[in-house]
């Protein structure tokens, strides 16, 4: 139990945090300002990370729960990362 409450709150975040960056960042993109992208996705990243806890929680399969919330925030992240660099012509 003590792992699934550390994967939920941890991974949950780390996974909100990456929703929220893509959200922005895809924001952005779509001709918002850049300040008003960064506090709507922050704004909704409470909400956001609300949902995983809860899911997190009432998710029986540790398994996947791990994947969700340890690996899905890494490739999101990547995304954004390659993205970015791309689009900024680093690479």
């Amino acid at each position: 139990m003590a792992l699934r409450i550390a994967v939920a709150v941890a991974g949950g975040y780390c996974l909100a945090a990456a929703i929220v960056s893509l959200g922005a960042y895809a924001l952005k993109l779509s001709g918002m300002a850049r300040s008003e992208a960064v506090v709507l996705s922050a704004m909704s990243g409470f909400v956001v990370y609300l949902l995983i806890l809860l899911w997190g929680f009432c998710e029986t399969s540790l398994r996947r729960l791990l994947w969700a919330l340890v690996v899905l925030p890494a490739a999101l992240q990547g995304i954004v990362y390659v993205t970015a660099k791309a689009l900024a012509g680093g690479g």
